[in-house]
């Protein structure tokens, strides 16, 4: 594993090992690591050593360190562009993961100030409100909230389950996507959340919330995004 004679820094020898050990599958997302001690009494090497080279594989996502408990190997992370405006399914698809999703609410609704604001709507005026759980080959992992002007009535006669909501509206109704603005912020899971997900109450979570409006310039819907923190690496 450690060549004493490589020019190769040692951290940098037993990084790039215990990496390629993640790359060719020998070890796995959840497999705890040897102690830092045995690492250093196998290889030959000091502790420091060791720190050095899980310190640079935990700050790149690759390890987790749980105080009192050892060091893991992470599991893989969904990677979102959060400049770019896809939907979760595509995003799933790019990484080769099986997107899923479950309707838990399809309804009109009454306007907020809020939906006025954003959707740039009418005082009285109606909104259709869609809610669904996401799934990643087959893990929960997501909580999607989508607000529609009611000139989207459509979508209420619409199979959402299992269902690319950006596809359906690409090619079944002709809309094209523009830019769209992202308010990113950190939140913790509440009951309803935790039980859709399968986490516990308070769970660590990321909150993306964006007005997506059409490629002329149209608002089309409110979105917000709770996500799992520890399953999402957001790219800028």
């Amino acid at each position: 594993m450690i060549d004493h004679e490589e020019s190769l820094p040692l951290y940098k020898q037993l990084q790039d090992y215990i990496l390629g050990s993640i790359n060719n599958g020998t070890l796995k997302p959840g497999d705890k690591l040897p102690t830092e001690l045995e690492l250093s009494k196998a290889n030959n090497v000091s502790r420091v050593t060791v720190r050095t080279a899980l310190d640079s594989l935990t700050s790149e996502g690759y390890l987790i360190r749980v105080p009192g408990k050892g060091t893991f190997i992470a599991k893989e992370k969904i990677k979102k562009n959060v400049t770019e405006t896809i939907g979760f399914s595509d995003t799933c698809r790019i990484q080769n993961k099986v997107p899923g999703a479950k309707v838990l609410k399809c309804v009109i609704e009454e306007a907020t100030a809020a939906d006025q604001q954003h959707l740039l709507l009418q005082p009285g005026e109606k909104i259709i409100n869609i809610e669904r759980i996401r799934y990643a080959n087959d893990t929960p992992i997501a909580v999607e909230y989508s607000r529609f002007p009611s000139s989207y009535s459509f979508l209420l006669q619409e199979d959402l389950n299992n269902k690319s909501l950006y596809e359906i509206l690409r090619n079944k109704y002709g809309l094209s996507f523009g830019i769209s603005r992202k308010y990113i912020d950190m939140e913790y899971a509440s009951f309803d959340v935790a039980t859709y997900l399968n986490i516990s109450e308070g769970y660590p979570m990321l909150s993306i919330k964006s007005t997506v409006c059409s490629s002329t310039g149209e608002k089309i819907h409110r979105s917000k995004q709770i996500i799992l923190a520890d399953q999402f690496q957001l790219i800028v």
